[in-house]
């Protein structure tokens, strides 16, 4: 199932891909969104502050509610999911608080929103990495950023 999810296209592991003009064009709402990290934290900012610009207060008051929990058959490690966003999870945090939600793209990319705390949390690199879920690079980030607050 990974191998079948990952590659159908194929993506990552096949040069020039990703950054080719028709994937770019491509509508895969799973996996080919584009932004830069000031547009992601723009975006979650917004979320995280009431979000009224981009969703309704009722969907937003569903985004960090959990409506999977359990073995994933892709990622192959436990998930949390909300409706259409990732939740924090043991292996994987999204700031300090357990409410925030969002979701890590390939490569590398994170993007969340932490209501708690009023942040909206956008990353984004020039060099893809090789992990699934958080990456170490945004990690540290994002653990430097709640020891300012």
């Amino acid at each position: 199932a990974t191998a079948m999810a990952f590659m159908n296209p194929p993506t990552m592991l096949v040069p020039g891909v990703v950054n080719s003009p028709q994937w770019r064009r491509a509508e895969i709402p799973a996996a080919n969104g584009h932004a830069n990290a000031r547009s992601l934290a723009g975006l979650y900012g917004a979320l995280a502050a009431g979000g009224q610009e981009v969703l309704s207060g009722e969907s937003l008051a569903r985004c960090a509610g959990e409506e999977s929990q359990g073995p994933d058959e892709v990622l192959v490690l436990e998930t949390r999911f909300g409706p259409g966003f990732m939740l924090a999870q043991p292996h994987m945090k999204m700031g300090a608080n357990p409410d925030a939600f969002g979701h890590p793209g390939a490569g590398g990319s994170l993007g969340f929103a932490d209501p708690k705390a009023g942040i909206g949390f956008g990353y984004t690199m020039n060099r893809m990495g090789p992990h699934l879920l958080i990456d170490p690079r945004p990690a540290a980030l994002i653990e430097a950023l709640y020891d300012c607050l």
